[in-house]
């Protein structure tokens, strides 16, 4: 795999071996900015860096762990569809039948050759700019993931507080200091990943801009508002989608 194959060691030493990693998945973007923006507060363990087919990052998981990582955040980029051909050779068999007559009777019979035939195949892969960082929580900092509404004071009131809600679950939105902090407030259908209680945004009080955390978990820079229609509108700034919520 590319991501053990091309890895590079650049912590000053060698970590103990970790029981859990977290896998973020980025695409089209420079995944340092991602780490300076959202994960500066671990240290870069190693890196990898590859271009070929696209490789799942969780199948290194244990390779993760046994270079003492807490988390691998990637980044894939495509850059070409490459072509190349192969040779599929396929068996043949060829049945001949005769017939005729003689002074004595007809007679028949039959004769059969085998052989091969090769066609030439075209395969298409799609190739991709794959990068990795391999981070451990030295620290031991509370990441976004891992925060509660237990971390956070409620300090103010902003238009945006109060309950709001989707199809999924309902969130409690309050402003602790210059930020504005959204959590679960229901029972959520992923109970494996979410859990009341459990941070879903974080954002500027003035701004709108911040982070939102993906089904996933995973952090994205994000801008939230309230849009014309009134509802608590999330826009994700790497990918093109919009979420929102009605208010409660």
């Amino acid at each position: 795999m590319g991501y053990i194959q091309f890895y590079e060691h650049v912590a000053p030493i060698q970590y103990p071996a970790t029981q859990k990693v977290m896998v973020f998945e980025y695409a089209n973007t420079g995944l340092r900015e991602i780490y300076d923006l959202l994960f500066n507060d671990f240290l870069i363990v190693g890196t990898s860096g590859f271009n070929g087919p696209y490789e799942n990052p969780k199948r290194s998981i244990n390779f993760a762990k046994s270079l003492g990582a807490n988390v691998l955040i990637t980044n894939a980029q495509f850059t070409e569809t490459k072509t190349s051909f192969i040779n599929s050779t396929t068996p043949t068999k060829n049945t001949t039948y005769i017939s005729g007559y003689t002074g004595s009777g007809s007679f028949y019979g039959s004769a059969t050759t085998y052989g091969t035939r090769t066609k030439i195949i075209p395969i298409s892969v799609d190739r991709y700019d794959q990068d990795g960082l391999y981070l451990r929580n030295v620290n031991n900092v509370n990441p976004l993931w891992e925060r509660k509404y237990s971390d956070y004071n409620e300090t103010g009131q902003s238009p945006i507080s109060g309950m709001w809600f989707n199809e999924n679950y309902e969130i409690k939105t309050y402003q602790s200091g210059d930020q504005m902090v959204s959590f679960i407030n229901s029972e959520p259908k992923d109970r494996k990943i979410w859990k009341v209680d459990d941070l879903k945004m974080i954002f500027g009080v003035d701004s709108g801009v911040g982070i939102y955390l993906m089904a996933n978990k995973t952090p994205i820079p994000a801008k939230i508002a309230i849009n014309k229609f009134g509802h608590l509108e999330v826009k994700l700034l790497l990918e093109d989608q919009i979420f929102s919520f009605a208010r409660r």
